[in-house]
């Protein structure tokens, strides 16, 4: 399908594009090499996760006063955005303290998680099984019924900014959490692995809902990047269709027909609920 965004490139480019091209890549392995670093530490992991997530809240909010897409949608955080950012991280802790606990009371044969394998290569490996199940219940929750009531949180907004990201009715995140989660620590990957899938998941559900006019030339292809998202928080999609669900990856929406390729900038009061 192809998105029906309306255009608008007026704004000069303040950066070099080069340099815009290499912010989102720079941005994502710093994320990870952060997190491994932390990962070979003594730090307790709740704080691994929980100290990333406050830092790249930061550094998001300074680059959407940086470089904005609009500058009306810089307004001050929400309240309830930041309430919400708090609640979930708690849903996020419980989710995987409580798996730990239901994993370490099941008689398992031999782990069938290759552990052996590079953290990185574990976490690749989490986020595509993980983004499976999420696009499936991320597709289930744009139809009628409750999974649709909960998820129309993280649809009222009529403007994008980081801390859209994380505007997610608690089970809404819960059944976020617990793709990332559940699947691996059952087959036996390491608390470790987990830890960097949550970390580079929760990078792009705050990066994809940023305020930022950076280039995303063939990122957008594969990525769930500002760009490719925005078209999924548009109000008025084409024919009533709704594009882009995947929130790391956009392989499951091309193998199943929900890809829109981006194709300008969406104006400023274009996002928010779908009109009735």
């Amino acid at each position: 399908m192809s998105a029906a965004t309306p255009i608008r490139l007026d704004r000069p480019q303040v950066l070099p594009a080069v340099a815009t091209w290499l912010v989102f890549p720079l941005m994502l392995a710093t994320v990870a090499a952060v997190t491994l670093r932390l990962l070979a530490s003594d730090l307790p992991r709740p704080l691994v996760s929980t100290s990333v997530l406050i830092s790249m809240v930061a550094v998001f909010l300074v680059l959407e006063r940086l470089s904005p897409l609009h500058r009306v949608w810089n307004a001050r955080p929400e309240v309830s955005d930041l309430l919400l950012v708090v609640g979930n991280r708690l849903v996020d802790v419980a989710v995987i303290a409580g798996s730990l606990a239901l994993v370490g009371l099941l008689a398992r044969p031999r782990p069938l998680w290759p552990t052996e394998w590079p953290l990185l290569l574990q976490a690749t490996m989490g986020i595509v099984i993980a983004e499976l199940i999420r696009y499936g219940l991320h597709r289930w929750s744009h139809r009628p019924g409750f999974l649709g009531r909960v998820h129309h949180t993280h649809h009222q907004p009529q403007r994008m900014y980081t801390l859209n990201g994380p505007r997610l009715h608690p089970v809404n995140q819960l059944w976020i959490t617990m793709s990332n989660v559940v699947p691996m620590l059952l087959l036996g990957a390491s608390l470790d692995a987990v830890i960097l899938v949550v970390n580079l998941t929760t990078f792009f559900v705050l990066f994809q809902h940023s305020n930022v006019r950076l280039r995303f030339d063939g990122y957008n292809r594969l990525l769930a990047t500002p760009d490719a998202h925005r078209l999924h928080h548009l109000r008025d999609n084409q024919n009533g269709r709704v594009a882009n669900y995947g929130i790391v990856l956009l392989l499951f929406d091309a193998l199943f027909g929900t890809y829109a390729q981006v194709n300008g900038e969406p104006e400023a009061d274009a996002i928010g609920p779908a009109a009735a």
